[in-house]
């Protein structure tokens, strides 16, 4: 068998080509998860940066194919060499490019302008490749049509494969850092297989056997493990604790000693946290004191949305049965080794919207907090799914949804969720904290909203141990809340423009997030 051989010049190109397209959805998903932490996922975020994967693609396609005629033995291995070294480099470049495109750009072009330039020429280099297949393929008289459909088969085979490989195993269990940079050395071996084939292009061969090196030594930096890291948040001395990757975000514990804090990030979007055994975050301890005042004599409680596990903790402390509905299974990991979740609260491992599809339990109430980062599954905000929610209720059972709001002027969220409620419950009211961060005009803050059926506020007093600043803040919510209002049609299953009409306020949240904390602490 001798490369000059035809039939096994063919079965070399289809597999590269399949080796290619697992290539590109790798940097793909994993590039846009690596940038999550720091940008966000939401909905102008994301569409930013599939724009400029396509993008980039899409020159690599015509870039290949002006020059497939004219590469002679160099093309092939060329473009494998420059997007595999340049993936190796990312470890080292990610947080000065994330910090010097949003401080220019601002959130949505910053993340345009990241992902150009992280993986903008790789994926141009990897478009590449298959009109320089093609190329090749029709030089074995395998004709210009059968060439192409063999290349772009095989090669979206590859992404397929390279797809479900990213999803289920690499992105679960390995750092995204770690991911990319062995995708690159990939990539250089690739290209030097291509290049030591060509015994014409010595010189290309050895530039490949330096490219190895570097890159090898490079991958063994980065996939160093790294200690608890010495930080800076928000003016304060702080260490990250943990940190690993998951199906819904980078996962990380925040410990803040000089304020005696610990909290749970989730794509660097605060989760909950304690101080000093106590809730440090005001938004769990409004839906824990408006659950009392609402419902006193409640027994049951369903959390759909775990966190960190603080109001489930404080559930337990006041007397209640608890049950939480957690889709990501380290997140319940962390709430049990770092927050002390107790061992009385069952969890489900599942998506919260097939849990309360399939329960046969009922509960006095449920809580809807279902945030990954700063982002709501918009499927959990529809009129559908809060039908369902309330068929798990208990007679005289409430839901309480956290959610975010703007302090000033009409909330995207809120407002579609009080039409919602209206839909599905006799009755709804209505909190906006006044307190938020953020720009003037346009800060960020937590609203809750409670939709049960003849809906009154109790005398008795709140039983659960509380920070004295939030205790300030709890003392005025009964005075502060109002009844929902239904302004809007509400979001359904079938119509939800809920991420379209609230990517402002998340773009805003983000902000916040990226001033408090920077690139450095918003990786893995």
């Amino acid at each position: 068998m001798t490369m000059n051989n035809p039939n096994v010049l063919y079965r070399l190109y289809v597999g590269t080509a399949f080796l290619e397209g697992t290539s590109v959805l790798i940097i793909e998903i994993a590039g846009a998860r690596a940038l999550a932490p720091f940008y966000g996922s939401s909905l102008k975020v994301w569409t930013a940066q599939i724009t400029a994967t396509l993008l980039f693609l899409a020159l690599g396609y015509w870039a290949g194919g002006k020059v497939s005629k004219k590469q002679g033995n160099w093309g092939l291995p060329l473009v494998f060499l420059v997007a595999g070294f340049w993936l190796v480099l990312l470890p080292f470049i990610r947080t000065l490019v994330l910090e010097s495109t949003s401080a220019v750009l601002g959130i949505s072009g910053g993340s345009f302008m990241s992902a150009v330039i992280l993986y903008g020429l790789p994926l141009l280099a990897l478009g590449a490749v298959s009109p320089l297949l093609i190329e090749r393929q029709d030089r074995l008289d395998a004709g210009a049509g059968r060439a192409a459909g063999t290349i772009f088969f095989t090669n979206t085979m590859g992404g397929l494969v390279g797809g479900w490989l990213t999803a289920l195993v690499l992105i679960p269990h390995m750092s995204l850092r770690i991911v990319l940079a062995s995708t690159g050395l990939f990539l250089i071996a690739i290209g030097t297989f291509w290049g030591a084939a060509t015994r014409n292009d010595r010189p290309l061969v050895k530039a490949a056997a330096v490219l190895v090196i570097l890159s090898v030594a490079g991958l063994s930096f980065s996939m160093m493990p790294r200690p608890a890291r010495d930080i800076r948040v928000s003016g304060f001395p702080a260490k990250i604790l943990y940190t690993r990757n998951s199906s819904v975000g980078l996962i990380q514990i925040l410990d803040i000693p000089a304020i005696q804090t610990r909290s749970l990030l989730l794509d660097g979007a605060v989760q909950g946290g304690v101080t000093r055994g106590l809730s440090a975050y005001p938004f769990t301890e409004y839906q824990n004191f408006l659950t009392h005042r609402f419902h006193p004599r409640a027994q049951s409680t369903l959390l759909l949305g775990l966190g960190a596990g603080v109001l489930a903790t404080q559930l337990v402390d006041r007397g209640l049965d608890v049950t939480a509905v957690e889709l990501e299974p380290r997140i319940g990991e962390v709430a049990r080794t770092y927050f002390d979740l107790p061992d009385s609260v069952r969890l489900y491992y599942e998506d919260a919207r097939t849990y309360v599809n399939r329960t046969p339990d009922r509960f006095d109430v449920v809580f809807l907090d279902v945030f990954a980062a700063e982002n709501t599954p918009w499927y959990m905000m529809t009129v559908d799914s809060i039908e369902r929610i309330n068929r798990v209720l208990n007679p005289g059972g409430i839901l309480v949804i956290n959610t975010i709001a703007w302090v000033e002027g009409v909330s995207p969220d809120v407002v579609r969720l009080e039409s919602a409620l209206l839909q599905v419950f006799d009755e709804a009211r209505v909190f906006v904290s006044p307190q938020g961060e953020g720009e003037a005009g346009r800060q960020v803050t937590n609203g809750v909203l409670v939709a049960g059926a003849n809906l009154a506020l109790t005398s008795e007093p709140f039983p659960g141990k509380v920070l004295p600043f939030i205790r300030l803040k709890l003392d005025a919510m009964a005075r502060t809340m109002r009844p929902a209002l239904a302004t809007m049609a509400p979001p359904t299953d079938d119509f939800n423009d809920l991420d379209y009409a609230g990517a402002d306020i998340r773009l805003a949240l983000r902000r916040i997030l990226i001033a408090d904390m920077g690139a450095d602490v918003l990786g893995d």
